[in-house]
């Protein structure tokens, strides 16, 4: 499925300006990622599946709208954590599991080292993890989280290269991959040009 990403959004741009500034500190540099995960929640949010429901207000019973299924946010260690507050403001209801997946800087492949995650048959996830380089830790998390029959599975970065997305699409073209950008290339160490840098570094200021 194409990548869909968030380009034109004025305000995210902004917020992303400041995320790539090497002169932003760290607290700022997390209090930014945490507004843009709020803003990705709410764009994201909005195709959601409901059901019809009824509420009563002060005046009446009237017609609304709920979660069809269950939503489980699944964030990439260490950088994805970055992103979690934001989501689960809009989504406080959301179960969170955790995924830990580092590159290998030699042979820029993934390394597995953790998991855990609650049931996930039948539920939504959105995975998260600023961001999306090679592609390779992503593919690997979704191949797990997979195994475990989500109903659906979404992907969700800040910052993704052509070629990291390019693989996603390739090897799950059954997830829904989003971003808030979309940058030039990779280098040759696989990092993301123009980039912002180490997410994971800068976000817990190591």
């Amino acid at each position: 499925m194409k990548a869909k990403n968030f380009s034109e959004h004025a305000l995210l741009q902004t917020k992303i300006a400041v995320l790539r500034d090497k002169k932003t500190p760290s607290p700022l540099f997390a209090k930014t990622l945490n507004e843009i995960s709020v803003i990705l929640c709410a764009l994201i949010g909005a195709e959601i599946d409901t059901v019809k429901t009824t509420v009563i207000t002060p005046l009446m019973r009237t017609g609304a709208l709920k979660q069809k299924r269950p939503v489980v946010f699944v964030p990439i260690l260490r950088a994805g954590l970055g992103m979690l507050d934001g989501f689960l403001s809009l989504m406080p209801g959301a179960a969170v599991g955790h995924v830990g997946v580092e590159r290998d800087h030699a042979t820029l492949k993934p390394r597995f080292y953790y998991y855990k995650t609650p049931p996930l048959k039948g539920a939504d996830v959105w995975v998260l993890d600023p961001m999306l380089a090679t592609g390779g830790s992503l593919d690997f998390a979704l191949a797990k989280l997979k195994a475990h029959m989500p109903h659906a599975l979404r992907a969700v970065s800040v910052i993704a290269s052509p070629e990291g997305i390019a693989h996603v699409e390739k090897e799950h073209p059954d997830v829904k991959l989003y971003t808030a950008v979309v940058d030039n290339k990779l280098n040759a160490k696989g990092y993301i040009m123009p980039g912002l840098g180490d997410a994971g570094d800068r976000y817990f200021n190591t």
